[in-house]
């Protein structure tokens, strides 16, 4: 058992004696302590933005950092975890890993102003308050707020949806900036009950156009290709009659100077932030105010991801198996979008979407007749629209015997990672591997049920000197998983 009733377990999965690729981990969600109701989790993911500084780190100096994790479902709260290898042993080798080689923690749990008041007003009694009905968090992302030079910089923003399009917004400083005196001028209220504490979120608002189960963060490390007029962080929001809507966060876009630097001038966000200042990252717009409504009278929207390089650049998977790529049409400050390009190989719902990382050359979508596409685009990476051809270049006829639930591109650009209705994890070489219909390797029954979510982050190993010092640092993958029988699987990635 770990913190807070964290169940853990180790396994390997059947091949683990010949290949880098296992199961490490098994995460019971802490709400499931003392109840055999299983609450699905439906999205999980993993922070870009680093969750600890090396001073307030426990860690040896030759142990990875933390991963920082969200899992979010039909439940009330966005469970934050804390994930590190306990030790400096390999995870690639071939011996068997056991539970106490990893480190879990959930501490903090993200909640809305309404639960909040539920949870403060049973007098501590987070059991009645976590038995309450819920709608849960159907739609899940994070980014990193920052454009600046510093690579590990940046501030975290997270925002979920529910069903019915009712948006929470929550932002955390970066842990380096904590531990400098920083703090954020418009801070939220948080409470601990049982070892757990409740964190209120900075804004809230409703869509009641959208549908609350896809949502998408516009890039803010690209800022400096906004309108410096466009303070706000945007997100994007899938509509049932085919249209998205973005719309204003509430919260200030990281901009080289302006308004939402600090009293030193600096980014928000940047580790150059003068010790003790008190940094405002919400912005004078109305949470929720809608600045662009973009392809209504189409099917409904099922899937939606940002281009990481393009500038205002989104493509949309509908309902009736069509994909659609929109841009702004000249300028890139410019949020008049049209469409640029309508695929049309699958008559499948596209649930599963995303662009390769990092630099967008391959866009991959996953259909409910269990085949894995993949898009040559690059031909527009040297442009400001996606104005030039987008060719499809393999398919994998038979990637899940069943839908296609999610996928998550690898930040090494080679590999993407799929989930299935049929209970599997699948990895994929982004070349030869698709157009066969051959995995690199498949974790086949890893939930009891529907895999829901899958995504794919590095943590950070630091040589002697520790975080911060400028030594070389090496990156270990995980696979992260979630599903219908509310288990959280975590995977190493090694080839």
């Amino acid at each position: 058992r770990g913190t807070r009733g964290i169940t853990l377990a180790a396994s390997v999965s059947l091949d683990a004696t010949m290949s880098g690729y296992r199961t490490l981990h098994r995460i019971q969600s802490p709400e499931h302590d003392g109840s055999s109701l299983r609450i699905p989790t439906w999205r999980v993911r993993l922070s870009p933005c680093r969750s600890s500084s090396s001073s307030s780190s426990n860690l040896p100096s030759s142990s990875a950092s933390p991963l920082r994790l969200l899992a979010a479902g039909a439940s009330n709260t966005i469970q934050c975890y804390s994930l590190a290898d306990r030790t400096n042993k390999d995870s690639n080798t071939n011996d068997v890993l056991d539970a106490s080689a990893m480190s879990v923690e959930c501490k903090d749990c993200l909640v809305s102003k309404e639960y909040y008041n539920v949870v403060v007003n049973n007098n501590g009694d987070g059991g009645t308050a976590r038995s309450r009905a819920t709608l849960g968090y159907a739609a899940l992302d994070i980014s990193k707020n920052y454009c600046g030079a510093d690579p590990a910089a940046g501030n975290e923003v997270v925002l979920a949806s529910q069903l019915g399009g009712r948006v929470c917004v929550w932002c955390r400083l970066d842990p380096l900036l904590v531990d400098k005196g920083v703090s954020i001028a418009e801070n939220v209220e948080a409470t601990t009950v049982d070892d757990m504490r409740y964190i209120q979120p900075h804004a809230e608002f409703t869509i009641d156009a959208s549908t609350g189960t896809t949502l998408a963060i516009r890039p803010p490390s690209m800022g400096n290709y906004y309108s410096k007029k466009d303070t706000d962080i945007l997100v994007a929001m899938g509509c049932a009659n085919g249209a998205v809507i973005l719309c204003k966060t509430g919260v200030l876009a990281a901009r080289p100077g302006g308004e939402n630097a600090g009293s030193s001038g600096a980014i928000v966000g940047d580790s150059s932030s003068s010790s003790g200042e008190s940094v405002n990252i919400l912005s004078k717009s109305t949470p929720g105010e809608i600045v662009a409504t973009i392809g209504g009278g189409h099917a409904c929207v099922m899937s939606l991801a940002w281009h990481p390089t393009i500038p205002n650049t989104f493509v949309v998977g509908r309902k009736d198996g069509t994909i659609d790529i929109y841009s702004s049409s000249s300028d890139e400050w410019d949020l008049s979008f049209r469409r640029m390009h309508r695929l049309v190989h699958s008559s499948f719902p596209i649930r599963a979407l995303a662009f390769s990382q990092p630099d967008g050359a391959l866009l991959f979508a996953g259909d409910d007749d269990g085949k894995l596409y993949s898009y040559d685009v690059s031909c527009n990476n040297e442009k400001t629209n996606m104005s030039a051809p987008v060719k499809l270049v393999a398919c994998a006829l038979t990637a899940h015997k069943g839908w296609v639930m999610n996928l998550t591109p690898f930040p090494d650009g080679r590999r993407v990672a799929t989930c299935g209705s049929d209970r599997s994890v699948r990895v994929w070489d982004c070349g030869m591997g698709l157009a066969s219909s051959t995995p690199v390797h498949s974790f086949e029954g890893v939930h009891d049920g529907l895999v829901w979510g899958v995504d794919c982050g590095s943590a950070v190993e630091a040589s002697s000197g520790g975080l911060g010092s400028g030594r070389a640092r090496v990156e270990r993958l995980k696979l992260i998983s979630c599903g219908n029988d509310g288990v959280i699987q975590v995977f190493s990635c090694g080839e």
